[in-house]
């Protein structure tokens, strides 16, 4: 079963969202809100870096932001992430 994680608007400390087995939207709270806009924007910045032709550029950029935003994720996610099959939103 994939799982849906919904991370919350930017400006907010609100946590995080997810779609549980039994088909309900649930609430995790709290992650801080300074380091969620630094995953936010590390997430945003991977994203573009598919787009650029340059070669190696974007293997080079993606190397150092995937490290760091999967240690976030895995910090923050770790107990949605078990069993894997996860689609990460975020929520610009």
């Amino acid at each position: 079963m994939t799982k849906l994680i919904v991370l919350g608007h930017i400006g907010s400390d609100a946590g995080y969202w997810y779609l549980g087995p039994d088909g309900k939207w649930h609430h995790v709270g709290g992650w801080g809100v300074d380091r969620l806009v630094e995953v936010s924007a590390a997430m945003n910045i991977l994203s573009e870096a598919a787009r650029l032709k340059t070669p190696g550029l974007s293997e080079s950029i993606t190397r150092s932001l995937a490290e760091f935003v999967g240690k976030e994720i895995e910090t923050h996610l770790g107990e949605q992430l078990k069993g894997g099959g996860a689609v990460i939103i975020n929520a610009r």
